[in-house]
């Protein structure tokens, strides 16, 4: 259930990213591109955060 939030809500980033970037800066991204860097990024954070989680509590 943790993880289909964190989908929806990187989901939803995106979707305002390429919203504020295709409308109101006039740049021309796809929305699958933005969408694939946001997922990417808040993978990376989250194994990032996981394994500082386990080097502070122990092995």
């Amino acid at each position: 259930m943790f993880l289909l939030r964190l989908l929806i809500v990187a989901l939803i980033v995106s979707y305002v990213i390429w919203f504020f970037n295709t409308r109101i800066m006039g740049k021309s991204l796809s929305l699958y591109k933005v969408t694939s860097w946001v997922l990417v990024a808040t993978v990376a954070i989250y194994v990032f955060l996981a394994g500082v989680s386990f080097l502070v509590e122990g092995f």
